[in-house]
């Protein structure tokens, strides 16, 4: 028996699974993603990616423990939008700028003038179409525009700018770091459209082409594990390691069936609704992101995600704080899911918009309460009503696609730990769209995904429509 391996490069958690021919997942390992940097500014949000790495080598000693067969492959799949510089060494001469990193929503100076104001007013509307989406806050190439702004000079020195997915991937293999179409748009200057840098968005965030690596198609073999490497973690020397895709894209590959006519909606820190196009395809509000092999994608970026409910928790940590009681996360989401729950259906009378750090597109919007009565701002009622608005946040890109959604839709495939992980939220998903909602009987389901793909390139299957034939999906209640 032969095995497909996987490592995700979460934001909160890296795993790494094993998959054999019939699509089992044989074993898994997951730690938490600890790499988080303390004390910057408010706005920024920064890891440590040494400290990435060792994590991710631990996951990969620990995974390699459990074998019960010869992998043929690796996989790698992480978070997106954010990355970090590196030297020609590959070593970092940045931290890891993450995603959720909002200093280019700063303003600039005294004035309401912010650095992402500065980049847009240098992209044209032609320019933005093609990319597929247009540059955010969290987008690599706009903080690195902030950067450069302030006076820090990456650009020189043959310094490459990078997704910590892609990095990984070099440092396993000892190659120069290359990335695919996806995790490339993710950065924010890349036109996707014509699968090139654009020079353009380039030039509207002050960086070079030289900055940016090499694109390669997703899954493509990058090189064999180095013996330095294979020693510290485990596997075997010259293992096939698979240029890395977006966790975004892994997590579909990892649920939907290939043709399978449902909308996909995963649900982490973040949170994103998904469904395939037969062409580039622009809508407002909406991103065209790649799907490996070759095909495209709508996404609606939520962003309220399982943070918007894990705010609450913290919120209700803060005020017992201040009446000196201490509580586990855990003590505070049994008593929030508890009185959620034993709220009625109908009860629906206080509206949330969860958006408590801004939309990728309106960063200044603010999470509301509305229709607020003396009765109804209980903490069964907050808890309920921020799920039911993650739902609605979801549906309502859905609303909009309006001859754009998909012909036919019986149903939604969950993933994603912030949704497997709360019925409540399943619920409120199941009430919105009314259609029912499955999970694929495995968790991981990025990991999953990039396993699939890296196990196409070595022949462990033919295809992605093969191997998604293993997917087997299963109704919420029963995952």
């Amino acid at each position: 028996m032969s095995l497909a391996l996987a490592l995700d490069l979460g934001t909160t958690s890296i795993a790494a699974v094993a998959v054999n021919p019939q699509g089992e997942l044989v074993a898994h390992v997951q730690l938490p993603n600890d790499s988080g940097v303390t004390g910057l500014p408010t706005g920024q949000a920064e890891q440590n990616p040494q400290r990435v790495r060792e994590v991710a080598w631990k996951v990969l000693r620990q995974l390699a423990s459990r074998l019960p067969a010869l992998p043929v492959c690796l996989g790698i799949t992480g978070q997106m939008h954010g990355g970090l510089v590196v030297n020609r060494h590959r070593e970092p001469v940045t931290n890891l700028l993450t995603w959720q990193d909002r200093r280019a929503n700063q303003p600039v100076g005294a004035g309401p003038t912010t650095y992402l104001d500065l980049v847009l007013q240098n992209c044209s509307a032609t320019a933005l179409h093609s990319a597929g989406s247009r540059p955010a806050a969290g987008f690599l190439g706009t903080t690195l525009f902030v950067l450069g702004h302030q006076g820090v000079s990456l650009t020189t020195g043959g310094n490459t700018a990078t997704c910590v997915a892609d990095w990984i991937g070099a440092g396993l293999t000892g190659q120069p770091i290359s990335t695919d179409p996806g995790n490339a748009q993710s950065l924010g200057v890349f036109d996707l459209e014509h699968r090139r840098w654009s020079p353009e968005l380039l030039q509207a965030c002050r960086l070079s082409e030289a900055l940016m690596p090499a694109v390669r198609e997703s899954g493509e073999i990058l090189g064999g594990v180095s013996p330095e490497v294979a020693s510290e973690v485990g596997l075997p020397a010259g293992l096939p390691v698979c240029n890395a895709i977006g966790d975004n894209q892994a997590a579909v590959l990892g649920s939907v069936p290939a043709g399978a006519p449902a909308i996909q909606i995963n649900v982490g820190t973040g949170g994103q609704i998904n469904w395939p196009v037969p062409e580039f395809t622009r809508l407002d509000g909406m991103e065209t992101r790649y799907l490996p092999i070759g095909r495209l994608m709508l996404v609606g970026p939520g962003l309220s995600g399982g943070d918007a409910y894990a705010w609450v928790n913290r919120t209700v940590a803060k005020w017992l704080g201040a009446f000196g009681i201490q509580k586990s996360s855990d003590e505070i989401y049994s008593v929030m899911n508890r009185l959620a729950a034993d709220l009625a259906e109908a009860d629906d009378t206080l509206v949330c918009d969860p958006l408590f750090r801004g939309t990728r597109w309106k960063p200044a919007a603010r999470g509301e309460f509305r229709n607020v009565t003396v009765d109804n701002f209980t903490l069964g009622h907050v808890a309920r009503a921020v799920l039911r608005g993650i739902a609605q946040g979801m549906y309502s890109f859905y609303e909009a696609a309006g001859s754009f959604r998909p012909e036919s839709l019986n149903r939604i495939i969950g993933s994603g730990n912030g949704l497997r992980n709360n019925p409540l939220l399943v619920e409120e998903i199941r009430r919105r769209f009314q259609r029912p909602v499955w999970f694929p009987a495995h968790t991981q389901e990025a990991a999953y995904g990039a396993a699939l793909l890296a196990g196409t390139r070595v022949g462990l299957w033919p295809d992605l429509a093969a191997a998604g034939t293993n997917i087997r999906l299963v109704p919420a209640e029963s995952a």
